[in-house]
């Protein structure tokens, strides 16, 4: 597969380690066709929210399978709240679905998250892409990261998270459970409040969120993503509900230069991290997906990380524009 670099600078003010792949996939197959990349797209970074489509459609083929339903309902309580918005009362699995893409909504997220089973997914995911790993909801890694638990990452944190970060894939899952379990005991303003100390303070370690986060590739998420957003392992309904999330998540361009039939896209951000993935299909049957991780910016700050979306996703639709030129 003929694979070159991107000839494209970075958009202004974009800083820290950026590694970045986009491919053409044949249709059907979903077998990489030409790739661009830029960095080092075998490098492992954090995902943050980039996740959250898997957590969703786990819960739809679970749907296909009958053990839930679009309807079934989910509360939310102190113990499954994670740190900001929040979907109060009861929910159904649907409107989770949407509200974990287009929102981002960590407790919706969480839900679903928790009702298909951590340790499932996280077997799930490693098997179909050996360098992702999924194993913590958002409430448990915030929590960790927080400091909030020391029983099991120790009383110094960046020290237990480099441990649990090197940990055997087994061993690190039963860690992960722990995490889970203790995490559900703190409230979400209290991890939220937390977060803002340990942020700020001089307890942060660069290196936390690489080690506790749900982690990738940029290439390795990007082929995962094109054999999971186009919704070909689910039945035709839940298929179109996918669709119809993923296509209203963020990001994509406000007026595409590219003619699209379909953009799925998801976006997270954090302290100096900015993730973007998503899979387009053009008007002319062609397949693409992409992946741009970003951490170690010295925009620390996730909302004014959130500023460089418009512009990293103009450039990302530049380099999907290159490769739909190379055929």
């Amino acid at each position: 597969m003929p694979i070159s670099p991107t000839g494209l600078p970075l958009p202004a003010g974009v800083t820290g380690r950026v590694n970045f792949y986009a491919a053409e996939y044949q249709p059907k197959t979903l077998t990489p066709i030409r790739a661009v990349f830029l960095g080092r797209p075998d490098d492992v970074q954090p995902l943050a929210s980039l996740f959250k489509p898997l957590v969703v459609q786990r819960a739809l083929r679970d749907v296909d399978a009958g053990r839930l339903r679009l309807n079934t309902q989910f509360t939310t309580t102190a113990a499954n709240r994670s740190i900001e918005a929040y979907p109060a009362g009861a929910n159904s699995l649907q409107v989770l679905a949407r509200r974990a893409i287009f929102l981002s909504d960590n407790t919706a997220s969480d839900l679903l998250h928790l009702a298909y089973g951590p340790e499932r997914l996280a077997r799930e995911v490693r098997q179909d892409s050996p360098c992702t790993s999924v194993l913590l909801t958002t409430k448990a890694w915030w929590a960790a990261q927080a400091g909030l638990i020391p029983a099991v990452m120790t009383p110094e944190t960046a020290a237990g998270a480099r441990l649990y970060g090197a940990q055997p894939f087994d061993q690190r899952l039963q860690t992960a459970q722990s995490l889970i379990a203790a995490s559900q005991k703190r409230t979400g303003p209290e991890v939220e409040r937390q977060l803002d100390l340990y942020f700020h303070g001089p307890a942060y370690a660069p290196d936390m969120e690489v080690n506790l986060q749900n982690t990738s590739t940029a290439r390795a998420y990007t082929d995962l993503m094109a054999r999971t957003l186009p919704g070909q392992s689910l039945r035709p309904a839940t298929r179109a509900v996918l669709r119809d999330i993923m296509s209203a998540g963020c990001c994509r361009p406000a007026a595409p230069k590219l003619k699209t039939t379909y953009w799925a896209a998801k976006a997270g951000s954090g302290w100096g991290i900015l993730t973007l993935t998503g899979y387009v299909e053009t008007a002319d049957g062609r397949a693409f997906a992409y992946t741009y991780l970003n951490d170690g910016s010295v925009t620390t700050d996730a909302e004014e990380m959130e500023r460089q979306i418009r512009p990293v996703v103009a450039w990302i639709e530049q380099n999907l524009s290159g490769l739909k030129v190379l055929r």
